[in-house]
């Protein structure tokens, strides 16, 4: 299961400092339980999470087993240009869910 609420200013200035918040919708499973059929559950974490804004990098969280269920983050950056602010999230196993968020910068 995954879904992603992305919170950020319904506009911005040139130059203005906004806040992006990001709650995770997520199990974070660490693994290692027993499955009830003489296995392990494989751990099933969100390992990284990524925002790009305007072709460059602007936020990165290597996340591990320590970061809860349901993962919140918040930072800031520099509104630049309109445009879309591409989220992406890496999960153990190969899985990536991608979520947009416009930015619109007057």
């Amino acid at each position: 299961m995954f879904n992603a609420r992305i919170t950020l200013p319904p506009q911005a200035k040139p130059g203005e400092i906004v806040e992006i918040k990001v709650l995770v919708r997520h199990p974070m499973d660490r693994g290692g339980q027993s499955d009830g059929k003489g296995g392990t559950v494989p751990r099933k974490i969100l390992n990284r999470m990524t925002a790009t804004y305007a072709g460059a990098e602007i936020f990165r969280f290597d996340m591990n087993t320590g970061v809860a269920a349901n993962p919140f983050v918040s930072f800031t950056t520099r509104a630049i240009e309109t445009g879309d602010i591409l989220f992406e999230w890496r999960e153990d196993g190969g899985a990536t869910y991608t979520r947009t968020a416009r930015l619109t910068v007057a």
